[in-house]
């Protein structure tokens, strides 16, 4: 593969969301020790755990740390701004496919521990090459309310009207989780997955924001369904009492993993090969369990939420075909199946 090949990817999309940045670079952990430079870090959420990695990184080495959290299209927007005069040294993502777009750009630098192993880790979700490594994932599934619920869940229940009128989905130009769901069914269903959209939209689906608008209209009762929720997010509410349930569809889910990478830029390369080794370190992936994802470490236990939602089959992507489709897929979805009008 010749990592300097341009990547298919909108790259309009991520600076538009630039346009709603709120967040800022701050200062993370407590500077005991600083050694005069510090180590800036881009990082997608949770912001917790972000802020955990960094305050516990800076307290075990005493490198200082500079926390910019934000979405993953606002980070890469932001990347992308300060392509020519670069600022960050680490870079978390909550998206595969961004990965895979700096790598190709020529924009990191390969480093693997040389404790993840095979036999340590999920081996299938890193980079090959090492350009990025993923340091946690996620799911893509459906969130139900318990009176709704039906444990034999497919995709297809949700094109053909079982939810008549009950749905909401986030917006893929929102939301990476729902972005990655889009390109990921359909690269898995090529002849059926604009109709299966659309057919979606028929029965009365919204497209909403951002997943926190989608979760805010499934908890207040005003939808039965998420289609396309991530399952981290679901379990948080799980584990505060709410009365829902997270469903994998049986057909197949795509999975979002999140990397971890150096830029080729840095100055302070050691630093940031020591923050990599840390993210993969007992403390930081047993604070992901408890944050509902799924850690690299294969021997760290699941959260209790996730565990009770049961093995879920994983719908495969293509790398290749997802970078030279996803801008054209999700700029057709944009137009034709989430800004049409819709006869019901």
């Amino acid at each position: 593969m010749n990592v300097r090949a341009p990547a298919l990817v909108s790259i309009a999309l991520w600076t538009a969301a630039l346009l709603c940045l709120g967040c800022g670079l701050s200062g993370c952990g407590d500077g005991a020790g600083s050694s005069g430079d510090v180590l800036v870090v881009y990082s997608a959420g949770p912001r917790p755990l972000a802020e955990f990695a960094c305050k516990q990184f800076t307290k075990q080495t005493g490198i200082e740390t500079q926390l910019f959290s934000a979405t993953t299209g606002q980070i890469m927007a932001k990347l992308e701004a300060e392509k020519y005069h670069p600022r960050a040294d680490v870079v978390v993502l909550a998206s595969r496919f961004a990965g895979e777009w700096l790598k190709r750009a020529d924009r990191l630098r390969p480093y693997r521990p040389a404790f993840l192993t095979p036999e340590t880790t999920h081996e299938h979700w890193h980079d090959p090459q090492s350009y990025y490594l993923a340091t946690s994932a996620a799911a893509v599934g459906v969130a139900v309310r318990r009176d709704h619920d039906a444990n034999d869940l497919d995709w297809s229940d949700f094109f053909d009207g079982r939810f008549q009128g009950g749905v909401v989905m986030p917006s893929p130009s929102r939301s990476g989780t729902a972005a990655d769901f889009v390109l990921g069914y359909v690269l898995a269903h090529p002849d059926t997955a604009w109709t299966d959209l659309l057919n979606l939209r028929k029965h009365g689906a919204q497209i909403a924001g951002a997943n926190s608008q989608a979760m805010t209209e499934l908890l207040i009762g005003s939808r039965h369904a998420i289609f396309a929720a991530a399952d981290y997010l679901v379990f948080k509410e799980i584990a505060r009492g709410e009365p829902i349930v997270m469903r994998y569809p049986k057909s197949g889910v795509p999975m979002v993993e999140r990397p971890i990478a150096i830029f080729r830029t840095t100055p302070h390369a050691d630093a940031a090969r020591k923050f990599v080794d840390f993210y993969f370190s007992r403390p930081v992936q047993t604070e992901i369990a408890r944050l509902h994802l799924i850690p690299a470490l294969r021997d760290v236990p699941l959260s209790p939420e996730r565990q009770a939602a049961g093995a879920f089959k994983e719908m495969p992507i293509d790398i290749d075909q997802g970078m030279k489709q996803q801008q054209p897929v999700l700029r057709k979805f944009q137009y034709q199946i989430e800004r049409a009008v819709v006869v019901q």
